[in-house]
């Protein structure tokens, strides 16, 4: 999988106190995950025949989705 080791941190936990270390954090996982997003566009533009499976690539899509809705929360909470 393409995203795998960016994606063995998920979920990530919510905190309630929010301090400009934490915010910076948050924005820098974002960034990344925003990052293989825009590269997953890009391979599906370019290689239509990609050697990953449709299901792991779903797979991945779903993890890395779900680690940035955790990050949106904990975004929430501060």
């Amino acid at each position: 999988m393409i995203a795998e080791n960016l994606l063995q941190g998920s979920p990530v936990p919510v905190q309630a106190t929010g301090t400009a270390g934490q915010l910076s954090e948050i924005a820098h996982v974002l960034k990344n995950c925003m990052s293989i997003l825009l590269y997953w566009v890009e391979t599906i533009e370019t290689d239509g025949g990609s050697a990953v499976s449709n299901e792991d690539s779903i797979d991945d899509l779903k993890k890395l989705a779900h680690k940035m809705n955790c990050l949106i929360e904990r975004l929430a909470s501060l």
